[in-house]
């Protein structure tokens, strides 16, 4: 998915979560081999709206080039407007607009830089990524086990999953945790550099 559609999806995160009605355009994603079964199942299951429409939009990002444009078609029958929302949002990008991601700590301070992010830092982060998350962590030197326990401890919130995981690495590096290798990972992750900047700036 490109930056550009996941940014869409992000912008219009809470308007999905509240209106989505995931029934028929989640079988037309699973037929069109976006969704998987064990995801289906797991959505089937979730009695929340809410929370099943979240754990879609967590999902979609990583599910390649076609995710978005599927996604978009999917709704066109049962919501179209909400189809039309996220046209709009796509259209309305200009990459043009966005640094690269080699140029992102360019455009941070080198006192920010060398520092050790902030809980509140690492919160606002933590609530604009994706499934790449999980790569930044196993990157920053988490295991299996760390990213396991904090999705345990946090089993219906996967922004707290994403926090606890960014405080183990805090908690465990201490002053060698610092934003400059935050970003690093971030950037090998491909994830937004305006996420990155919002982050940090």
């Amino acid at each position: 998915m490109e930056a550009r559609q996941r940014r869409a999806l992000r912008r219009l995160r809470g308007e999905l979560a509240e209106q989505l009605r995931l029934e028929v355009p989640l079988q037309y994603l699973y037929q069109e081999g976006v969704v998987s079964r064990s995801l289906l199942e797991e959505l089937e299951a979730e009695p929340v709206a809410a929370r099943r429409n979240l754990k879609l939009l967590d999902y979609l990002p990583g599910r390649g080039p076609r995710a978005f444009a599927a996604f978009v078609h999917s709704l066109r029958d049962e919501a179209p407007w909400l189809s039309r929302r996220l046209e709009e949002e796509e259209a309305r990008e200009d990459e043009d607009d966005e640094p690269p991601a080699d140029d992102v700590l360019s455009t941070i301070s080198d006192h920010v830089l060398n520092g050790v992010p902030t809980d509140k830092q690492l919160n606002h982060l933590s609530g604009q990524m994706g499934t790449e998350w999980e790569q930044v962590v196993m990157d920053l030197g988490l295991r299996s086990s760390d990213i396991y326990r904090c999705k345990m401890n946090h089993q219906y919130n996967v922004q707290a999953q994403i926090l606890a995981s960014f405080i183990v690495w805090k908690q465990r590096l201490g002053k060698q945790a610092t934003v400059r290798n935050l970003c690093t990972s971030l950037t090998s992750a491909d994830v937004d550099p305006t996420v990155i900047k919002d982050a940090f700036q």
